[in-house]
């Protein structure tokens, strides 16, 4: 298994990795008739989106896809092919500006502490040093909060929690595990 790309979310000028969801109604291209292929093992669902907060509002700025046909036009934006390296998505949507209608909390990060890096699934928000919380409504942002100084609390909390096991644990709390860490839900 491999660590995930993370979604952007460019907030107050600065960008953040997505590193928790707690409602519904961010983008998802199947709704736009884009039915996502998996090409690399660091992004299994097949495509990364930026997103941005524009007075108070969450648009969808960019869509980066792997997909198994010629690409379409998408909100009117034709693809470009995608200037990644290594070729790991086919389509580039650029400039979109596409508001979202989500409804509940993100929560987005910056300065990833390198030490508590896994090689397995998303990055949860207790591994970066700055979090903000941001709820909206529809779209719309309604309240914001930094996180930052809880998830210091946390780290310090589960480090003094962590204990050095003879083995990993059964194969059903091993798959468990496995299983959290592909998920960005929060509570």
């Amino acid at each position: 298994m491999t660590a995930q790309f993370s979604d952007t979310v460019f907030y107050s000028g600065e960008a953040y990795s997505l590193a928790g969801v707690n409602g519904s109604g961010l983008f998802d291209p199947e709704t736009q008739g884009l039915k996502p292929i998996g090409t690399c093992s660091a992004c299994w669902r097949g495509y990364l989106c930026e997103y941005e907060v524009v007075e108070n509002r969450l648009l969808l700025q960019r869509l980066q896809i792997s997909i198994d046909k010629e690409a379409k036009a998408l909100f009117g934006v034709a693809p470009e092919e995608s200037e990644d390296e290594i070729r790991i998505f086919g389509a580039d949507y650029k400039g979109l500006s596409r508001r979202v209608a989500y409804s509940g909390g993100l929560l987005i990060a910056k300065d990833f502490i390198h030490e508590l890096y896994v090689h397995m699934g998303f990055h949860p928000a207790w591994k970066y040093e700055e979090v903000h919380e941001l709820v909206f409504e529809k779209g719309r942002l309604v309240f914001q909060k930094d996180c930052s100084d809880r998830m210091h609390e946390l780290r310090d909390a589960l480090s003094k929690r962590r204990r050095e096991p003879e083995h990993p644990g059964s194969r059903e709390e091993i798959e468990k595990w496995i299983k959290s860490t592909f998920s960005l839900d929060y509570r």
